[in-house]
């Protein structure tokens, strides 16, 4: 008994000194953008908000605690207001188990097949099967995104871009005996957030590409 009330003790501390921890998350990554904002919620954790070459950008972070065979992660997802000219949306999905309540792709109805060349171990849904056209030509840009193997989700919307990214994996001790998150390793360095701005940008110059080919 005292080993365990040891343990929630400790929890407890380390759980508030997260809670400190948190709100520099996205410090470094605002000098990245024009005119940012970073606000704190009530766990603690911080949304970033801002302009990227002309775009809005917003970001925040996503903790999921919803598993069971595996340990809470800690997810950043960042979108771009950016409208789209097809009405052709679809989310890619790596690696689901069924439990990812922030997925665009718990949206779509249709299920569409992944490009050539991508793992075989991810989910793409889409807003029709139109969509399917829309998303093979851009199929060389997705898979250079996501062979960062932090990549979770991409998704494109007709009102923008978003990205969803692993930013840390919660301590198994804590989760299995005390159910709480403690995030040890969490960590968005500017190079992090630059890096995600990049795939933004690799992503919208495909999207646009490909709407000029089909243009002409």
């Amino acid at each position: 008994m005292l080993g365990l009330a040891l343990i929630a003790f400790m929890g407890m501390r380390d759980h508030a000194k997260q809670r400190t921890m948190r709100r520099d998350l996205l410090r470094q990554s605002a000098g990245l953008l024009e005119r940012s904002i970073i606000n704190h919620g009530g766990d603690g954790f911080p949304s970033l908000e801002g302009r990227h070459i002309g775009r809005y950008v917003r970001a925040e972070f996503v903790p999921d605690t919803m598993t069971i065979r595996r340990l809470p992660q800690l997810w950043l997802s960042v979108s771009r207001i950016e409208p789209q000219p097809e009405n052709s949306e679809f989310a890619i999905l790596v690696r689901p188990s069924g439990t990812e309540f922030y997925s665009l792709t718990a949206r779509y109805e249709h299920r569409l097949e992944p490009p050539a060349g991508l793992p075989a171990e991810i989910l793409v849904r889409g807003n029709s099967l139109a969509a399917q056209k829309h998303l093979d030509r851009i199929g060389s840009t997705i898979g250079k995104i996501l062979a960062d193997p932090k990549v979770k989700e991409i998704g494109v919307t007709k009102k923008g871009l978003r990205l969803v990214w692993q930013a840390s994996e919660g301590r198994r001790g804590e989760h299995l005996l005390l159910r709480q998150c403690v995030f040890d390793g969490a960590s968005v360095t500017r190079s992090d957030f630059g890096k995600l701005l990049a795939y933004l940008d690799e992503l919208s110059l495909a999207l646009t590409d490909a709407a000029e080919v089909r243009a002409t």
